[in-house]
């Protein structure tokens, strides 16, 4: 029994060190929403509606991201990998988002 609870041991360690790695990259993708925000406030009426909805749709799919990652900690029962690969899906998601928000953003500021 002793090696079971050890190999348990190890593999709840691998679970937290993936949760934490998400969870300090979500924090990233967060900063860098934040920035945005905070160029688009600066830009004015410069940019378009269109830009603000993009960094909305952004926030959303982060919101999504943190909300999953959330729940892996509140449903021990859960499937860990199953949660974790939601997650990392949702940060690709956002990644895309982020990435179309801020090519609106800078047309917007070209035009």
């Amino acid at each position: 029994m002793p090696k079971q609870e050890t190999g348990d041991r190890v593999t709840n360690e691998s679970d937290d060190d993936s949760v934490e790695t998400l969870s300090r990259t979500l924090d990233s993708w967060r900063a860098r929403i934040d920035e945005l925000l905070v160029q688009f406030d600066l830009a004015g009426h410069e940019v378009r509606d269109q830009v603000r909805k993009q960094i909305d749709v952004t926030e959303n799919v982060y919101l999504a991201a943190r909300s999953r990652l959330t729940d892996v900690h509140r449903d021990t029962e859960a499937n860990i990998k199953t949660l974790c690969g939601g997650t990392e899906r949702l940060i690709r998601d956002l990644q895309q988002a982020f990435e179309a928000a801020e090519a609106a953003f800078h047309r917007g500021r070209a035009e």
